[in-house]
């Protein structure tokens, strides 16, 4: 069942040339910061930023800590100096490009049915751009400017991974809380769009204002974004979208958003918050984050090597985890629990990108799932990642959905 709708922005919810927009978003950021600092050619070293933002990289780093690095190490520049002179672009500066968009008819109307109808909305452009920039597209979109009223818009500032790398959407539907055939993906764009977001198994819906006689499979919809606020609006509309089975391809992505979404949550993290709970009875941050690392060394990596290296094993259901305040904490420090999380997380996955096709198909018994694979013990995997960082975000009052 559907519960959240992912919405491009870009041509999707926006009319936004790339032939101009973007030639004069670079041309203006060049003109900008040769007048502030006397640097040439800025938008060079955003092109750098953009690259590595879209190849191996660390699943803790945000995409404008990365930028920030990058701007940094070109310029000379300190992260304060960086932060104040692009706040000053996008304040003064940025305002210039509403001439180069263009609204697109019915999305604002789409937004608020789709709230009317308990969905959660989530803008899901490509975050290369900081908060404010997104929050201006929002404006000249026709739609709401507070990004509080959606249920997550993603920028540079909040995400870990860019377009097309699915792990991008693995990103958002842990901050969200959903599950990947609980969620729909909205956009113009084939590689950025429909094919990462059906890789996860996300269900999609094509924005093409022309016909196309042969839907690729990636496509489970197509049409204008008329004709889709048109399907809205009919009762049960939603069923249309038929879940996507869970795939070998769609685990790796979805392990390291998992990690994303993670670090997203304890950004800001005061050091006396950590053993604090809003509930008795439920886990402290610290807790949560020490039970994941737990986990993953006794229980979710041994259980696929297990299936990996015995025949049909039979596979016993985990010990239930003790209870708040029970045991002592894996660490004293909850940054450096999270580290080591991440750490054997990425043990894991370099494990499983060790798996041949039929590796993935190898059967075991589960004493609570009855006959299973190591591909469904992997995405329950997974599964187990965003039960906890929901727990995380309502521990923290952050939930996204």
């Amino acid at each position: 069942m559907i519960k959240a709708v992912l919405l491009d922005l870009d041509d999707t919810l926006l009319r936004c040339s790339d032939r101009v927009f973007v030639p004069e978003y670079l041309r203006l950021i060049d003109q900008h910061f040769l007048t502030k600092w006397d640097f040439p050619h800025l938008s060079q070293t955003l092109r750098q930023f953009i690259h590595a933002a879209a190849g191996p990289r660390d699943s803790r780093q945000t995409n404008n800590a990365l930028a920030e690095a990058i701007i940094a190490e070109a310029t000379r520049r300190s992260p304060q100096e960086i932060g104040d002179a692009f706040a000053s672009f996008y304040a003064q500066v940025y305002p210039q490009l509403a001439g180069c968009v263009e609204a697109v008819p019915h999305a604002a109307e789409l937004f608020t049915t789709l709230r009317q109808q308990q969905y959660a909305v989530v803008i899901a452009t490509n975050p290369l751009y900081p908060a404010e920039a997104i929050r201006q597209r929002l404006a000249w979109a026709g739609l709401a400017d507070d990004l509080a009223a959606y249920a997550l818009v993603t920028h540079s500032g909040n995400m870990h991974f860019t377009k097309p790398d699915p792990a991008y959407y693995a990103e958002i539907i842990a901050r969200v809380g959903v599950e990947p055939d609980e969620a729909l993906m909205v956009g113009d764009s084939l590689t950025n769009d429909m094919r990462p977001a059906a890789v996860l198994g996300l269900s999609t819906y094509g924005v093409n204002e022309n016909h196309l006689e042969e839907q690729p499979e990636d496509v489970d919809q197509a049409g204008g974004l008329t004709q889709f606020y048109e399907l809205v609006q009919h009762e049960g509309w939603a069923d249309k979208f038929v879940p996507r089975p869970p795939k070998p391809e769609a685990i790796e992505p979805q392990l390291r958003g998992n990690l994303g979404a993670l670090f997203g949550l304890l950004d800001g993290v005061q050091p006396n918050h950590w053993h604090q709970r809003p509930d008795p009875n439920e886990w402290s941050i610290l807790e949560i984050v020490c039970h994941l690392l737990e986990s993953e060394d006794r229980v979710q990596r041994p259980r696929l090597e297990r299936i990996l290296l015995e025949d049909n094993p039979f596979l016993s259901a985990p010990k239930p985890p003790p209870g708040p305040g029970a045991v002592q904490p894996c660490d004293d420090d909850g940054d450096h629990a999270a580290k080591r999380f991440a750490e054997r997380r990425q043990q894991t996955i370099d494990w499983l990108q060790q798996l041949t096709p039929g590796d993935w198909h190898r059967p075991a018994r589960h004493s609570i799932f009855g006959l299973t694979s190591l591909l469904e013990m992997a995405h329950f995997t997974a599964q187990h990642d965003r039960l906890h960082l929901n727990q995380l975000c309502q521990t923290q009052g952050r939930c996204e959905g």
